[in-house]
Parts: C-alpha cells; structure tokens; sequence
C-alpha cells in the first residue's frame, strides 16, 4: 500500500514528462454491465464527477490519472468516471439504460466529487469518498479503501 501511494506521488511529479499517449484520459464509463470479464475480480473505483467541478478535476490529474498510469492497479482495480447533472447516460449492471445522474444516485451520490468502490455487480464494497478534506493525503486514504474493497471482494 505504501508502494503504491509513493508511486502515484512519484508519478504525480513525472506525468507532464509522460509522452502524450501514455497519459491519455480517463475513460467514462457507458455500459458497466460489459466492464467486467468472466470471473473478475477487481474493484471498480467510479468517480461521481459534473462539469464545472474543480475537486473532480483535481481528483482526476493528481491521483486516478497517476494511477492508471502506472499499472500498479491494473490487475485490481478498473477506474471510470461518470458525469451527472449533464446528461449522460449508461447501461447499469442489469443492462438497463440509466441516467448517470440517477444512477448516482443509487448511491447516495449526489455530491461531486464522490468515489465509488464496487463489485462487478454493483455492490458497494467499501466507503464512498465523498468530497476532498485533505489533498496531501487523498491517495492513502484511497488506496486505504481500494485494500478495503479488495477484502471484500476476496472474503
């Protein structure tokens, strides 16, 4: 867990030297029910974002981006952004077709920004995340759920 908060800060430090496709965006997600693989296993770690949302941003530059560029968290962890309040929809896990905002809602994810940590089928695993008390420490505390959540999963 400590290799991996010190590798996304390390990270953090290197992404503007990055080449362009490496650092890439991170993905919206449109159909969650095909996210995951036969017999996966990994944690979905959703960010609950709106435009406009200067937190999201900062979530998604200084600590899911370094993330997933860094390969650490890929056998473990699959990271996707939603976007509510704009229209977006997405294929909940049923299959179904969902506005983003009330699937977010499901979760009591109202507030922007908010991680998810979930199940491949859409349990809720660990604690939401919501909002950013405290930047410099953001990341443990995410990596500190992800753990959480990938007991869970394993139990």
């Amino acid at each position: 867990m400590i290799r991996r908060a010190l590798t996304t800060l390390l990270l953090c430090c290197l992404l503007p030297v990055l080449p362009a496709n490496a650092s890439g965006k991170l993905e919206t997600v449109d159909n969650l029910q095909q996210l995951f693989k036969q017999d996966d296993h990994r944690v979905l770690l959703l960010l609950v974002s709106q435009p406009g949302c200067h937190y999201c941003e900062l979530i998604k530059e200084e600590i899911l981006q370094p993330m997933r560029v860094s390969g650490h968290y890929d056998a473990t962890t699959i990271i996707r952004v939603i976007n509510i309040y704009a229209g977006q929809s997405l294929k909940d896990f049923a299959g179904i077709q969902v506005d983003a905002t009330a699937f977010a809602k499901r979760y009591d994810a109202w507030a922007t920004p908010t991680l998810l940590f979930l199940d491949r089928n859409g349990n809720q695993i660990a604690e939401k995340m919501v909002g950013i008390n405290t930047p410099e420490f953001y990341g443990y505390y995410v990596d500190k759920s992800l753990s959480a959540a990938q007991a869970a999963i394993n139990h």
